[in-house]
């Protein structure tokens, strides 16, 4: 009787670990785009730290995490422009503040999509964003994607100006977190 017992609980765990499989994130792309009246600044920020950096895959899709938290390093911002990104990195407080911050306070899943709410903290200011995430399937790779939009004032971020012209307040941010076995 013993044996059987250790059989079908060898069983039931093989069978579990078919099911599952853990996805380490392999790569992570967080790019803004911010408007001015002539010119149109792409940048990236290299350098993120993302927690959780390892996720589950079931049967049901990927597991929720309980918590995200994300972390930009503000020198590691780059536009293509060592002078543009030494006013970028100076308008986000930079040397005084070093990190650009998020972490979620909800996760909710729905079929292919998240929809991640949490507090965004950029010079010291909080505030309240929401943002849909995919999820995709590329061969091995699972990604996750999304977009959402700040207001620099909300921030008490100044707005870079050139020629008496000032860029738009809204910045639109994008991120990409390509997850694989």
């Amino acid at each position: 009787m013993s044996y059987l017992l250790r059989f079908l609980i060898l069983f039931l765990f093989s069978v579990s670990s078919i099911f599952t499989e853990e996805l380490k994130l392999q790569e992570s792309n967080i790019s803004f785009i911010a408007i001015h009246p002539f010119k149109t600044v792409n940048g990236k920020c290299f350098g993120t730290t993302v927690s959780p950096m390892t996720l589950t895959q079931g049967a049901n899709g990927l597991q929720v995490p309980k918590l995200i938290k994300i972390e930009i390093p503000i020198s590691q911002i780059k536009s293509g422009d060592e002078n543009r990104d030494e006013h970028i990195i100076e308008s986000l407080g930079y040397p005084t503040v070093t990190n650009i911050s998020f972490s979620s306070t909800s996760i909710t899943a729905k079929e292919n999509e998240w929809t991640i709410t949490g507090n965004l903290t950029v010079k010291g200011k909080t505030k309240t964003i929401q943002s849909i995430a995919t999820i995709q399937k590329e061969g091995q790779e699972t990604i996750l994607s999304g977009k959402f939009q700040v207001l620099m004032s909300d921030f008490d971020v100044e707005r870079p100006s050139l020629l008496f012209a000032t860029a738009k307040d809204q910045v639109s941010i994008e991120y990409k977190f390509v997850l694989k076995p």
